[in-house]
């Protein structure tokens, strides 16, 4: 794995930003109005709150290159929140930037797998407080 330098930070954001279009089409935001442009959110972090299930969660996606998904009710109202979803950018040598989860494993994304793994962590979650 290679370490990441400011000649970098471009392309990162370039992935965010992919990667937040590709989110919020599968993923709307729950609170948006008709009407909305939903580029006036691209400062980053951007965040907004979903429903998936029967649960409101928050998607944070960072200009350095992470995906978070989190509670997002009154239960994601305290300071960082615990993930129930991640995903961040590794740079590997010889091959450039790869989505990878909190283990290093590498993960296609975007992906319709993703919905898939989403609504899986999703659904772990809401059994273990039920």
């Amino acid at each position: 794995m290679n370490s990441i330098d400011l000649n970098d930070l471009p392309i990162l954001k370039e992935f965010s930003i992919i990667a937040y279009k590709w989110l919020s089409e599968q993923y709307p935001n729950s609170d948006h109005k008709e009407n909305f442009d939903p580029s006036s959110e691209l400062v980053f972090p951007i965040r907004w709150k979903t429903n998936i299930e029967t649960g409101v969660f928050e998607w944070v996606v960072s200009d350095m290159g992470s995906i978070t998904l989190r509670l997002g009710g009154m239960e994601g109202n305290r300071r960082n929140p615990a993930p129930i979803f991640y995903l961040s950018l590794l740079k590997k040598e010889g091959v450039g930037f790869q989505w990878a989860d909190p283990d290093g494993n590498f993960v296609s994304f975007p992906d319709p797998t993703i919905v898939n793994d989403v609504k899986t962590r999703v659904q772990l979650y809401l059994d273990s407080v039920s």
